[in-house]
């Protein structure tokens, strides 16, 4: 099993090295943050997928599912249309607008828009905030399945532990996670990120849909399992699931999805996920419209068919293994427990292989924000307000450094990382989502923005967003009105960006 997964993790190490090559030509800022714009249809697809699907969605949303059932199909499938969304709506135009402005990074975009050094430096710091948050919990998810590829070989030296995180076991794991992310990210910056995405991104496709196979197998069908759930419990069955007790996150309700919240869920993804920087930043680097069109039809595609294998693969596992039965082992590593279960009794090869399908996915989101988050401290901080004049081998140097530099403090909060992983990605999601949607979406297609209508959108909805949250809600529709409202009303009132900027920006008038 250890001797698959080294194979996949080699393969990583080779595509980053070749991606250093990429390097050495052109403007190094350009090349190092965004490939130059050269993302061809499948490439595209595939990176844009493999970075929005994380360890939230291998780790988090598999431990959802097992303990609530098929409700949790509801739960997703806003997460489906994604890509439709966020390319239908913003990547022909994002793109269009970041060639127009020369612009490497979302802060550099939204600076150009709305002639604004403020506006890109509040975008640096909010992105800096939120995806380090939710690096955090990707550092653990990662820790906790090099843990588990580790098993047989740091079982009989007593470092295993109760597998959690306060294990010796979990900080080898994670060190090991770390040392390899932030390596291949820092050395082969935008291409080593995506080139290893679409490796990743296959790697992702085939581990879901062969577990999907053998569960199915295993459970005698979907009918089957779907039988058994019933038995156990009919909430595992018919919405709205089983009863919600809540936490400090939330409020307790009669069940884990009623109609309303299982609405606003929906919309949770499909609105919020137009705006994750990740994504955005691919959908600046494509090179053509051909290639755009392409890609949307490939994700679409892509996303059914992980998210119904995950679906499909952990109702199984609730028939065949009801929680009186899995002793020690956490939720959150009911993927890794069925990688076990289902494939090591044929191969440790095939366990091995399956266990690098939610490692993949990890691995290409961590990479994608740990680019995200340099260029916002390289490019919009230190480049546009310390340096000008930087010579690029200085911010090659630079760039390589605040990578590193970046991982290792993540690195270091996720030694002793909070308890809920999925509970921290939606919380990082939804504050990227309600401060930049507005800004940046009103921005690319309303002339009349302003400065101060982005300003204000980004704060109402930052401010909503920590205010309910400390109240113990999920704010989502909230926060967003009320950043769009803001936005909105502050720009009618207020002067717009110059006539040479809104000529540039939205040619053709």
């Amino acid at each position: 099993m250890l001797f698959a997964f080294l194979t996949y993790l080699v393969g990583v190490a080779v595509l980053g090295w070749a991606a250093h090559r990429f390097l050495s030509g052109g403007a190094f800022v350009k090349e190092y943050f965004l490939g130059n714009r050269q993302l061809g249809a499948w490439v595209l697809a595939i990176s844009f997928a493999a970075t929005a699907i994380s360890g939230g969605s291998f780790m988090g949303f598999p431990a959802l599912i097992y303990t609530n059932g098929w409700v949790m199909a509801l739960w997703i499938a806003g997460y489906m249309v994604v890509p439709l969304c966020t390319m239908a709506v913003l990547g022909k135009r994002i793109n269009q607008a970041s060639r127009l402005s020369d612009a490497v990074t979302i802060p550099d975009l939204l600076r150009d828009r709305y002639e604004s050094p403020r506006i890109a430096l509040l975008t640096s710091v909010i992105l800096v905030l939120f995806l380090g948050i939710n690096l955090i919990a990707q550092f653990k998810a990662g820790g906790l399945l090099m843990l588990e590829a580790l098993r047989d070989e740091l079982e009989p030296l007593g470092w295993i532990g109760d597998g959690t995180t306060a294990s010796m076991g979990y900080w080898i794991g994670l060190t090991l996670f770390v040392a390899m992310v932030v390596a291949y990210t820092a050395y082969g910056g935008f291409w080593g990120v995506t080139l290893t995405d679409v490796l990743e991104g296959l790697v992702m496709l085939f581990g879901a849909v062969a577990l999907a196979v053998l569960a199915l197998h295993k459970a005698g069908g979907l009918e089957a399992a779907t039988l058994k759930l019933a038995e156990e419990s009919p909430s595992l069955v018919f919405p709205p699931g089983p009863p919600y007790q809540g936490d400090a996150w939330q409020p307790a309700r009669d069940g884990y999805l009623p109609v309303l919240h299982a609405v606003s869920i929906f919309f949770q993804w499909t609105i919020i996920g137009i705006a994750q920087p990740g994504q955005l930043v691919r959908l600046m680097s494509f090179k053509d419209t051909r290639s755009l069109k392409r890609a949307l039809c490939m994700c679409a595609v892509y996303y059914a068919l992980i998210y119904a294998s995950i679906v499909v693969v952990f109702i199984c596992a609730r028939a065949l293994y009801p929680p009186a039965s899995l002793g020690q082992v956490k939720t959150d590593d009911i993927m890794p427990f069925m990688i076990r279960q289902l494939a090591s009794p044929i191969s440790a090869v095939l366990a091995g292989f399956l266990l690098a399908a939610p490692y993949a996915a990890i691995m290409s989101t961590v990479a994608a924000y740990l680019l995200v988050v340099s260029s916002s401290l390289v490019r919009d901080i230190y480049q546009r307000f310390v340096a000008p004049e930087a010579p690029p081998r200085l911010l090659k140097r630079l760039s390589i450094a605040v990578t590193a530099g970046v991982g290792g403090v993540a690195f270091v909060f996720a030694l002793h990382p909070p308890q809920f992983l999925q509970k921290i990605i939606v919380f990082s999601t939804e504050g990227l989502g309600v401060s930049l949607l507005a800004p940046v979406a009103l921005g690319l297609y309303w002339r009349r923005t302003t400065e101060a209508g982005a300003l204000g959108g980004m704060l109402a909805g930052l401010g909503c967003h920590w205010v309910l949250y400390a109240l113990g809600y999920t704010p989502l529709l909230v926060s967003l009105s009320a950043s769009f409202v803001v936005t909105i009303a502050l720009s009618c009132v207020t002067a717009p960006a110059s006539r040479a900027t809104i000529d540039r920006l939205f040619p053709g008038g």
